[in-house]
């Protein structure tokens, strides 16, 4: 997912998560070989008190820092928060750095999903299951003035698998845009989304892996894709730290915002929900 490494602020760990976690690389269900795992790892606790976490993950290369089992768990088992259960404490509050590399040309998608979840059934001898409750959501559709978004243009953006190695831009030439790529940034309070020929089913999906506190339906009927800008402050900060330094709060609600800024309207709603329920973990042993 990540071409190169990154140093986050602890509270925007989630919000990395859900930007990348949101991609066709997580939007999907994982089918891949068992067989498929890495042959060096280390897991250890981590050492520092500071509230900054580093990821990097390339093809054969996985690297973690300061990400408790929960944030793994979101990464390896396409989670958003708020659907993960049987979490305990410690999955939540125990910090580690994990250090895993491969032979052989696996891709980023291959990396993040079964291989990170091989190595977190082994070392932490987690089991998990899915499951579908009916539960909370909410439901977007289109405000009655209509959607505000614009459309966005044939060529602007560029297509991107995650099946397959990013494509080497020209040299000098500014980073490619992706379609269907939405970037969302935030402190737990305060956030962002902005993206390039975005389906409203990716919006819905990158909206439930942020601050909103329950899945989020596509139920506009709308089949473009749109350029997008959101921002919107949610009520309270989610998974992060106490010692998190959070931004005052100044920003519409999510809903005011979908409304003013892009037309939809977010209402509350029940539906069947896939969870990922936590039957048993360990603390890994230092190695």
């Amino acid at each position: 997912m990540y071409q190169s490494a990154q140093w986050l602020n602890f509270g925007r760990v989630l919000a990395v998560i859900t930007a990348t976690a949101c991609t066709a690389a997580f939007c999907q269900t994982r089918q891949q070989p068992a067989q498929l795992e890495f042959e060096v790892a280390s897991i250890r606790l981590h050492a520092s008190a500071d509230n900054k976490a580093y990821v990097q993950a390339l093809q054969g290369r996985l690297v973690m820092q300061n990400f408790s089992l929960k944030q793994l768990i979101l990464f390896a088992y396409d989670v958003p928060n708020n659907q993960v259960l049987g979490v305990q404490d410690w999955m939540d509050s125990n910090h580690f750095d994990v250090q895993a590399t491969t032979a052989g040309n696996p891709t980023v998608k291959q990396v993040e999903g079964p291989m990170l979840q091989a190595l977190l059934e082994e070392r932490f001898h987690l089991k998990v299951h899915r499951e579908s409750m009916e539960r909370p959501v909410y439901e977007i559709t289109v405000e009655k003035g209509g959607p505000k978004m614009q459309l966005s243009k044939e060529g602007s953006c560029t297509p991107y698998s995650m099946e397959a190695p990013p494509p080497v831009p020209a040299p000098n030439a500014p980073p490619p845009i992706y379609c269907d790529f939405p970037h969302l940034s935030g402190d737990g309070t305060n956030w962002t989304l902005d993206g390039t020929g975005v389906s409203i089913r990716k919006l819905a999906t990158s909206l439930s892996r942020s601050g909103v506190d329950r899945p989020v339906i596509d139920r506009t009927g709308l089949a473009g894709r749109f350029d997008l800008h959101l921002k919107w402050a949610a009520d309270a900060p989610v998974s992060a730290p106490a010692s998190a330094i959070q931004e005052d709060p100044s920003g519409p609600s999510i809903f005011t915002a979908l409304k003013e800024q892009l037309g939809l309207r977010l209402e509350s709603a029940k539906g069947p929900v896939e969870v990922l329920v936590i039957d048993h973990a360990e603390k890994p042993s230092e190695n």
